[in-house]
């Protein structure tokens, strides 16, 4: 097996983290014959459940910090940062380190579009694949939405392969080149691992840097971190708030394309796209770009969007009693995202539920949308505190601690005409497995809820 990252070919890998992306490079590797060694903090037995037979060295049940002899590269899971002490020893020794989706990359036998940014990339990522289905492509999926890429190489030739790719899967990129790529948006997330603002836009806005004049970059014209990225593809911008010379925006409820000595066209109406949120809106005119740039024809955009329907856990309407709409946003786990939701709401209208794992963000920054858009929160988990000293002078909170009297709060102080959203700002870890499992309790405890006021 060989690729662009070394001279000689790779006969022996070293696989760091064998969660889902790990164990798709290690089947990679493996079915080129590379020897592979697998590295896991987990303890072995928990671990050997998962490798199904595949045959390979295992080192389980810690972290070593010295290199393996005879090692040609290190592919990495996106859960491992970059600062280990054995991905230092690897780079000091020149060997490449590199992201599962950068191993797969030069074995795809179609297109890459690639999709990044601090909100929406799931539901961006999703779109594309049915833009791109209903005009008759056939799509992989894939990526940081759930399939790693690396499982995906196998297939008839002339897929299109639409990846969602996170920071820690972009820090460790070298070659991988999408044919169209979108940067959605960059707001605080991951500080804690990235360390500032700067270093986190920097990993987003590698997606570009392999991109040629023929490529496409799709960017967002109101976003200063990412409307005038660096890349030599073609810049292609989606605004909300007015015209853009190349792209689309929104024009009296329709959404336009603009391209230069060209006349504008209308893609869609505003009302075709069932998802809730003008958020939803910018990731609907990101999709149909990069559907565009594969050559998707105009006419398949508005069907596609209409028969869309929202992710699990991502503004996804739980249910509407006594006139109190109820929303699961577990996915907004940043300060960006939970804004963004905000938005489409009306003014002090929203019964917000916040809180969980803080990733390093300054929580203030939501006082301007919660001063807006918020009648009460309602705070919960490890950040609860956090959240009273940043935002208890501008509109009531109520200090629930826990999802289950947050929802049961929220019940009583909810009138019609108003929304309660679960959207919280932050990672799920202190008190759930992960943001689906907090959505999922959240939905139980709602319908829950309302089915014993019923009775």
């Amino acid at each position: 097996m060989k690729g662009p990252w070394t001279a000689q070919p790779l006969s022996r890998v070293l696989v760091y983290g064998l969660g889902a992306s790990g164990l798709a490079a290690a089947r990679l590797l493996r079915a080129h014959g590379v020897e592979v060694v697998g590295v896991d903090r987990r303890p072995a037995a928990e671990v050997a459940a998962e490798l199904a037979g595949l045959a390979i060295d295992l080192r389980a049940g810690g972290e070593p910090t010295v290199l393996p002899a005879g090692i040609d590269a290190v592919v990495v899971s996106p859960g491992v940062p970059a600062s280990r002490p054995l991905l230092a020893a690897a780079r000091a020794a020149g060997v490449p380190v590199l992201a599962e989706v950068e191993l797969a990359f030069p074995f795809l036998n179609g297109p890459l579009i690639g999709i990044t940014g601090s909100n929406g990339k799931s539901t961006t990522t999703a779109l594309t694949g049915e833009l791109l289905r209903r005009a008759g492509f056939a799509v992989e999926v894939c990526g940081n939405i759930g399939r790693p890429l690396a499982s995906c190489v196998e297939g008839a030739p002339g897929r299109v392969f639409v990846v969602e790719l996170s920071s820690f899967q972009l820090e460790a990129i070298a070659t991988l080149r999408p044919r169209a790529a979108a940067v959605l948006n960059v707001s605080p997330d991951h500080l804690d691992r990235h360390g500032s603002l700067q270093a986190y836009a920097a990993a987003k806005l590698r997606l570009l840097q392999n991109q040629h004049r023929e490529d496409v970059a799709v960017l967002n014209a109101e976003d200063p971190l990412v409307a005038d990225a660096p890349t030599a593809a073609r810049r292609r911008r989606f605004a909300l708030g007015g015209p853009v010379d190349d792209g689309c925006f929104l024009d009296s409820g329709a959404v336009v394309e603009a391209r230069p000595g060209e006349p504008r066209r209308e893609l869609f109406r505003q009302s075709d796209l069932p998802l809730v949120g003008l958020h939803n809106l910018e990731n609907a005119m990101a999709a149909a770009l990069l559907a565009l740039a594969l050559g998707a024809e105009p006419a398949a955009l508005a069907s596609g969007l209409r028969d869309f329907h929202a992710l699990p856990h991502r503004m996804e309407k739980v249910g509407e009693w006594d006139g109190v709409a109820w929303f699961d946003d577990s996915k907004g786990t940043n300060v960006g995202a939970t804004a963004k939701s905000l938005a489409g709401f009306p003014d002090r209208a929203v019964h917000l539920i916040l809180g969980g794992r803080n990733k390093g963000a300054d929580l203030r920054e939501l006082r301007p949308v919660v001063a807006r858009k918020v009648a009460r929160l309602y705070l919960i988990g490890e950040s609860a505190d956090d959240f009273r000293r940043a935002l208890g002078d501008v509109v009531a909170s109520e200090m629930a601690r826990t999802l289950e009297r947050a929802v049961r709060l929220a019940a009583e102080h909810g009138s019609a005409g108003q929304a309660v959203v679960l959207s919280p700002a932050c990672a799920s870890f202190d008190q759930f497995r992960d943001f689906n499992d907090r959505g999922e309790q959240f939905q139980r405890l709602v319908r829950g809820l309302h089915a014993g006021a019923r009775a």
